[in-house]
């Protein structure tokens, strides 16, 4: 009867967006800022090459919010552990793809407008934008994201293991 009186949903969030059709225009806006600071960044050291990562992952800090991820794996399963505190599950966004994960968090309201009219060098609190490759390929069609006590957990299924029949060929059939 506790989970009647509320207990129970503020320690679990409902269910957060999951899109399996690549990536949203949201983060592609979001790599092309990145990419832009980081290129302003190139210019300002000198344009030194060498140090595009480097560059990357400055623009990166000074952007967006950086949030641990721990990535589990078990024998059928990945499950990604990302600290998201401030963000409800309608600010966050996880986009999947075969051997990625790209968790994007945009908080909304006055904050948002305000924030996006400062200078880009400024670290953004109300933005986040993880991406990252996993260790195996994942089945996209069965993933659930939710929020625990400000930590997003995505829990998704490995793909099968495709047989490859391509230099046995099929069963009965003669290999030349």
């Amino acid at each position: 009867m506790r989970e009647q009186d509320g207990v129970r949903p503020q320690t679990m969030e409902p269910p957060i967006l999951i899109k399996t059709t690549g990536l949203s225009t949201e983060a592609k806006q979001m790599f092309d800022m990145i990419a832009r600071r980081a290129y302003e960044i190139f210019e300002a050291k000198g344009k030194a090459r060498g140090r595009e990562l480097e560059n990357w992952l400055q623009a990166e800090a000074e952007l967006f919010e950086r949030t641990p991820i721990n990535v589990k794996e078990s024998t059928d399963r990945v499950t990604v552990l990302a600290d998201v505190k401030g963000f409800t599950p309608k600010e966050l966004e996880v986009d999947l793809e075969p051997k990625r994960v790209t968790i994007i968090g945009k908080h909304q309201g006055q904050g948002d407008r305000r924030a996006e009219a400062e200078n880009s060098s400024g670290k953004q609190a109300t933005r986040l934008l993880r991406s990252l490759q996993l260790p195996v390929e994942i089945d996209t069609r069965h993933a659930t994201a939710r929020i625990n006590r400000g930590v997003l957990e995505l829990d998704v299924r490995k793909a099968l293991p495709t047989t490859g029949n391509t230099a046995q060929g099929a069963p009965g059939q003669r290999l030349s």
